[in-house]
């Protein structure tokens, strides 16, 4: 509810929709939203009471942006009869489920709000969205004004005949660093040789082919000017009218939005008290590692430790030290990992470690170094802390949720063993 008055009394937020001609649909279960709408009287941002009342909405208004803030099932069951329709959806999760997360990916949600959920936190992704909607409307703009208004723009736009840029702006030939076209022509065969190999951007299997990726869809590149900056474009082509040899490409400059989005990125996957990866996270790299040991038969361990009796630190020094503690811990385990090991609080006092090409008695003595580690650490304004731990190697035919399943398994023996302990998971539960 207060997520909603916020994007109804920010004023800039409303201005930028009714400049942008974008309306925003905002769902929100059990809420009583009638009295604020009645108030402020929204003419872009749209309100609505729940999943029935929110999809009535959204075939009247045709939003561009769809907010919803309900349960995981019901954000899947609105998701699913927009049926591939291109508005964008934004889903803040109170309550992360993974499995409601997967599939909301999967039917091409791209943005979630995840606990802590905070007013900036939505307006930081609205924002990119409706930046993104800028940028593609300024690009329609562009395509039907760029005869007249080629040099009046600050996109890249030039024009590739043969792959060879034929004509271009003086953004062009600025950003990198030529006086004239001759002298960009001599000194470079293909646009692509500028594209940056970095994960996350395009660069094509063969340079020559890059003209045909764009004109299939756009583009997102890395590319650095004549004094060494980089800079993030957005790249797209179209063939020019009633001559197929020659093709129009406009590179826009998203630097600034792709900061934010790596932002918001960061935001969704890193646990805002300890710094370390939350629970989402961590399920999304326990796939793709589980995925990499069944295929190459790699060890693969996981170890699941708590604090011992975590509770008494709160009621006896307050829930400030016992955060302070949590931030502690998750400080002293990351400076004793390797790159490759995956860290995240699971939840609470408890903390997850994903440890690739290691076997399960590798595992314990990693384990058995970090209980020794919080054991003999001073905390601060706290005596003494220990910790337990579980410990279970993926093996054969193990579904994910049971390699975890094993590791809380061996953490509960662990904890009724006298805690300030580790023990491995065995199939006859003998502790090492």
């Amino acid at each position: 509810m207060r997520l909603l008055h916020f994007l109804l009394t920010n004023t800039i937020f409303q201005d930028l929709l009714k400049d942008l001609e974008v309306n925003v649909l905002y769902v929100e279960e059990g809420g009583q939203m009638q009295p604020i709408t009645e108030d402020w009287k929204p003419k872009c941002l749209f309100p609505a009471n729940g999943i029935e009342e929110g999809w009535s909405t959204f075939q009247r208004v045709k939003p561009h942006i769809v907010i919803l803030h309900v349960s995981g099932d019901a954000a899947c069951s609105f998701v699913e009869r927009m049926e591939h329709d291109k508005t964008r959806v934004v889903v803040i999760c109170e309550a992360v489920d993974s499995n409601s997360v997967m599939k909301l990916l999967s039917l091409g949600v791209k943005h979630f709000v995840m606990p802590p959920i905070t007013p900036q936190a939505v307006l930081k992704i609205l924002h990119e969205s409706l930046y993104k909607i800028s940028l593609e409307k300024e690009a329609e703009l562009q395509k039907s004004m760029l005869c007249t208004l080629m040099e009046f723009q600050s996109d890249l736009l030039f024009i590739v005949e043969d792959d060879e840029v034929t004509d271009c702006n003086t953004t062009f030939l600025h950003f990198f660093g030529y006086e004239d076209l001759s002298a960009y022509q001599e000194n470079n065969i293909t646009f692509a040789d500028a594209f940056l190999e970095e994960k996350g951007y395009y660069v094509p299997f063969n340079k020559l082919a890059w003209i045909d990726d764009c004109l299939a869809g756009s583009k997102k590149v890395k590319m650095m000017n004549s004094v060494g900056e980089e800079f993030v474009f957005l790249v797209r082509s179209v063939a020019i009218p009633d001559d197929m040899s020659r093709f129009l490409v406009i590179g826009t400059d998203i630097t600034e939005i792709e900061k934010e989005y790596k932002e918001n990125e960061r935001l969704a996957t890193i646990d805002s008290l300890t710094n370390i990866y939350n629970r989402f996270k961590f399920q999304t790299l326990l796939q793709e590692q589980w995925n990499l040991a069944k295929r190459r038969r790699k060890p693969l361990s996981v170890v699941i430790f708590d604090v011992d009796d975590f509770k008494k630190v709160n009621d006896t020094y307050g829930h400030d030290h016992g955060d302070l503690v949590l931030a502690q811990i998750a400080d002293l385990v990351s400076k004793h990992l390797h790159t490759n090991d995956v860290f995240a609080r699971w939840g609470g006092e408890e903390f997850v470690l994903l440890l690739p090409n290691t076997t399960g008695k590798q595992a314990f003595v990693i384990a058995e170094s970090l209980r020794f580690f919080i054991e003999t650490k001073k905390f601060t304004g706290i005596s003494k802390l220990t910790a337990s731990f579980g410990v279970a190697e993926y093996s054969a035919g193990l579904s994910r949720e049971e390699f975890v399943q094993r590791a809380n398994e061996a953490l509960s023996e662990a904890k009724q063993k006298g805690k300030n302990q580790v023990c491995l998971y065995r199939e006859r539960k003998d502790k090492v």
